[in-house]
Order: C-alpha cells, then sequence, then structure tokens
C-alpha cells in the first residue's frame, strides 16, 4: 500500500514538474510569422479615417465628390453599409434641400485619441471636428459655417493587403447626427 502511494505521488509530483516545462500561453499572430501583418502605425489608420470620413461627408454636398477611400483600405463589410446609407444620406438631403437649403462644402479635421490593437483587431477612438457652409434660396451662400464635434470609433481589420477600414461609429446616438452619419 505505501509502495502505491509512493508512486501516485512521484506521479503528481512529476505532472507538476512537467506543466512547468510548458510555452506560456500568449497573443497568437495571424497567419504564419513571414505572412503576420505589421501592427499599424498612427498615421496609417489616421489616414485612411480621414478619407473615410471626408469620403462620408462629402454625400450630403449639393454636387459630391468621387469617393477617394480605395477599396483595399476597406473591407467588403464597410463597403456594403456605405451602399446601404447612400439612399438615406439621399431622402435627407433632398428633403433639406425641398426646404431650400443645401450644403456646399466642408472641412474636416480628425484627432486620433487612442488605438488599442489586439492580435488581427484595432480600435481607432477618435474626434471629427466638421464645419459645413450653407446656401440657400433665398439668401444665397452663406460665409458663415456651421460645425459639429463628433467622437467615434474605427474598427480595423488585419488582412494580407494591411489594415482595412471595417466599420466607423458614433459614440453618441439618436437625434442631432449629422445629415451623412446613418445609424
Amino acid at each position: 500500500m505505501t509502495y502505491r502511494r509512493s508512486l501516485a505521488a512521484t506521479a503528481v509530483l512529476l505532472g507538476f514538474a512537467l506543466s512547468g516545462c510548458q510555452p506560456v500561453a500568449g497573443p497568437r499572430t495571424v497567419g504564419s510569422p513571414a505572412t503576420a501583418v505589421p501592427s499599424p502605425s498612427s498615421s496609417e489608420l489616421s489616414a485612411i479615417i480621414q478619407t473615410a470620413v471626408e469620403d462620408r461627408n462629402g454625400t450630403a454636398l449639393d454636387v459630391p465628390p468621387e469617393p477617394h477611400l480605395s477599396d483595399a483600405q476597406s473591407t467588403a463589410a464597410y463597403r456594403a453599409k456605405r451602399e446601404r446609407d447612400l439612399p438615406v444620406v439621399a431622402r435627407s438631403k433632398a428633403g433639406f434641400k425641398s426646404m431650400g437649403f443645401w450644403y456646399t462644402d466642408f472641412s474636416t479635421t480628425i484627432t486620433v485619441e487612442s488605438i488599442e490593437v489586439a492580435g488581427s483587431e484595432a480600435s481607432v477612438h477618435f474626434k471629427e471636428l466638421t464645419e459645413e457652409h450653407q446656401a440657400s434660396a433665398a439668401n444665397g451662400p452663406s460665409n458663415v459655417p456651421s460645425g459639429y464635434s463628433l467622437p467615434q470609433t474605427a474598427l480595423f481589420r488585419a488582412s494580407a493587403d494591411g489594415w482595412q477600414l471595417d466599420s466607423i461609429t458614433a459614440s453618441v446616438h439618436g437625434g442631432g447626427l449629422p445629415m451623412s452619419v446613418v445609424e
């Protein structure tokens, strides 16, 4: 009986000793080390966000410019949502114009507040400051801009081509959002 207890105790101690030899669990890289996507730079993500927000804001103009965000910089999910948003913005814009008003131009500044990277995803918390100029049927173009500041979060996903924008969501919800922001 003592022999069996000694054997069992030895097996337990050997198990504990061997468990200490296991590699420590840690974050996994996406793909093999040769194809892993490097961590994104703040300037890279900021430039993509700036372009995406300017493209979005351009949809509210009376004569929208062509988008500048390339397909390689965004996921299919992001592009599909923007396509779903366009008719909503067009209806809002038509309603605004039917009251005799329209937007003629805008300027946007993006300020990145924080970036969190976890494996193949990155979240960027940023603030958008946009000034817009309007025109009216009664008075023509206005020299006085209207503006807003809107905190938002952009989600990026790593791909073989680099980091791609997957979504931009406002941190505030409900009424008072700019015409170009569709929830």
